[in-house]
C-alpha cells in the first residue's frame, strides 16, 4: 500500500493508505474506531481490492495522523473524512466505518451526502450511548480507556490472545495490527497514541449524537452489518435501535453476522463480501 497525507479539516495531517484497484472503481475509504487505527482493516484489504481503490486512514488523535487538543466533535471529523473521500479523485465512494467511524460515516452521509455513493456501518452508528446510561457521568466513568500507559511492551504484547479468547486466530499479522494503537518508548514501555483527554471528547461527541434522526433522513443507500456477540444486553440495544430506525422510517438496511465488535478481525473475507455486494447496487 502507497502511504500518504491529506490534509483535514483545521489543517490537521492525516495519514493514509491507498491500494490501487480497478480503473474503473470506485473508492473504499475506511474509518477504523476509537482507540484503533487503519491496520484495523488489514486483513480486509486484499479483498476489498478486487473491486475498488481502497483508502484507510489514522483518525486524528490516533496513529500516525496530528493531535491535536480540540476538534473530536463531529463537525472536525466529518470534515476530515470528506477531505480523504475527496482525495481519492474517484466519482464513486463508499465510506465504511467501525465502531466510532461507523457514527462519523453516518455524520458524513447525513450532512454531506454529495460526498458519498454510500456507507457502510459495521457495528456502530445505529443506537444512542443514551439508551444505555442514565447520565453523561455514568457513561464517562464506565466508558473510560484502562490506564496502559508504563506497561512494558513485552507484557502488553503478551496479553493480546487474552483479548480475543478463542474468537480470533491470534497470528503475527493480528499481533502487529494490535500493536499500532500504543508507540513504545526508548524504555520499552507503551503509551496509547490517542490519549486520555482526546480520547473522552471523542466519548462526549458520542454521547450527544442522535442517530435515529439521521438515519430517517438519509439519501444515501446505508447498510448496517452488526455483530452477534451473544452479548444479551448489547445485542439487546442494537435490536432497539434497529427497531427504532424502522419506526421513524429509515431505509438503511441491516444484516447481522455472529461474533465480536471486532468483525474486521473476527470475520474479514464475509465482511469484505458484503461490502463489494453492497457496493455493486450502491454505485451506479
Amino acid at each position: 500500500m502507497q502511504e500518504g497525507r491529506v490534509i483535514g479539516a483545521d489543517g490537521v495531517r492525516l495519514a493514509t493508505r491507498t491500494l490501487t484497484g480497478p480503473a474503473d472503481g470506485p473508492a473504499f475509504v475506511l474509518h477504523h474506531g476509537l482507540a484503533s487505527s487503519q491496520h484495523i482493516w488489514d486483513l480486509m484489504v486484499p479483498s476489498l481490492a478486487r473491486d475498488a481503490t481502497v483508502v484507510t486512514f489514522d483518525a486524528r488523535g490516533h496513529g500516525q495522523s496530528g493531535k491535536p487538543s480540540s476538534g473530536y466533535g463531529f463537525d472536525h471529523t466529518v470534515g476530515d473524512a470528506v477531505a480523504v473521500l475527496k482525495a481519492t479523485r474517484r466519482k464513486q465512494r463508499i465510506l465504511i466505518g467501525h465502531s466510532w467511524g461507523a457514527m462519523v460515516a453516518l455524520e458524513v452521509a447525513a450532512r454531506k451526502p454529495s460526498s458519498v455513493s454510500g456507507v457502510v456501518l459495521i457495528d456502530g452508528g445505529v443506537g444512542t450511548m443514551r439508551d444505555g446510561f442514565a447520565s453523561w457521568t455514568e457513561a464517562r466513568e464506565a466508558l473510560a480507556p484502562p490506564q496502559l500507559a508504563g506497561m512494558p511492551a513485552d507484557e502488553f504484547r503478551a496479553m493480546i490472545p487474552q483479548f480475543f479468547g478463542d474468537t480470533v486466530e491470534v497470528t503475527p499479522q493480528v499481533i502487529d495490527i494490535v500493536m499500532s494503537v500504543v508507540r513504545v518508548d526508548a524504555a520499552g514501555k507503551i503509551r496509547p497514541r490517542l490519549t486520555r483527554a482526546n480520547h473522552m471528547r471523542i466519548l462526549r461527541a458520542i454521547w450527544e449524537q442522535d442517530p435515529v434522526a439521521m438515519h430517517a433522513g438519509l439519501r444515501v443507500p446505508a447498510l448496517a452489518i452488526l455483530a452477534a456477540s451473544g452479548e444479551q444486553a448489547w445485542d439487546a440495544r442494537k435490536r432497539e435501535g434497529v427497531t427504532a430506525l424502522r419506526a421513524a422510517g429509515a431505509k438503511t438496511k441491516v444484516a447481522w453476522i455472529e461474533g465480536i465488535h471486532d468483525l474486521p478481525l473476527q470475520h474479514p473475507r464475509e465482511l469484505a463480501k458484503r461490502i463489494r455486494a453492497f457496493s455493486r447496487t450502491a454505485v451506479r
